[in-house]
């Protein structure tokens, strides 16, 4: 007996196509990439910015100091190119010594000398008392 051979082959229906459109996953994967590229430049303009701040731009006063005082608690903060105390900003300039840093006020050219007895404690004299600042972490 012979076999029909068109029995055994499977019949071969005609299939719509879609439209072909972006997917959303395309446009996830877009918004990611320019998410994680968006991180990564600011990671590296941060990490410049540390680096030049640590090694150009050394001060050894940058950051907020606190003091306890017959007046009570007193902090300051200083900035690179300003600082803050009694809840005013005012911009300042450095001169920076290996033991000492001068900060002068830009608007009335006045000096303060704080003295640096380590990396978390400063001095500053006023009159014949000395006030000691401890750096808040």
């Amino acid at each position: 007996m012979a076999l029909k051979t068109d029995t055994l082959t499977p019949k071969k229906t005609a299939q719509r196509r879609r439209k072909s459109s972006p997917k959303k996953g395309a446009k996830n994967r877009l918004w990611l990439k320019i998410g994680l590229g968006v991180a990564l430049v600011l990671s590296v303009v941060g990490g410049v910015k540390y680096l030049l701040d640590a090694t150009v731009y050394y001060n050894p006063l940058l950051g907020k100091w606190r003091t306890h005082t017959v007046m009570g608690v007193m902090e300051i903060e200083f900035e690179r190119d300003s600082m803050s105390s009694f809840g005013s900003k005012t911009g300042v300039s450095y001169d920076i010594d290996e033991k000492r840093v001068i900060v002068l006020d830009d608007t009335i050219k006045v000096g303060v000398s704080y003295a640096i007895i380590d990396e978390n404690t400063i001095a500053k004299e006023v009159g014949k008392s000395k006030i000691i600042y401890k750096r808040v972490k």
